[in-house]
């Protein structure tokens, strides 16, 4: 039985991290390697094979702190309803990672 999560996206934004099944789910900041600019970037740790992963979607960078979780998690978003496809190199793991953001939006 799939359980809905409505407010998933607000506890990430808010607290930065989120757990779903064997997934913790990291908002952070990546330094581009020839600028000082910091760009957006989701990381989770695979608890099934004990591996922490970069999702390597192009997420948008926004003006400020705040515009860049949202456009984070407006990726996870469309992952989450079968819009995108999570790119990161381990296609087994890319299905479950999938499966696990279908869960927290109903699907």
């Amino acid at each position: 039985m799939t359980t809905h999560h409505p407010r998933w996206k607000e506890r990430l934004r808010d607290e930065g991290y989120l757990e779903v099944g064997d997934f913790r789910i990291e908002l952070t900041l990546d330094n581009t390697f020839m600028d000082l600019d910091y760009i957006p970037r989701v990381i989770f740790y695979d608890g099934e094979t004990g591996r922490w992963h970069v999702l390597r979607n192009p997420i948008p960078k926004g003006k400020t702190l705040e515009e860049n979780w949202d456009n984070a998690i407006e990726v996870l978003e469309r992952i989450a309803r079968g819009e995108e496809k999570p790119i990161f190199g381990d296609e087994g793991v890319a299905v479950r990672f999938a499966r696990a953001l279908r869960s927290l939006a109903g699907g």
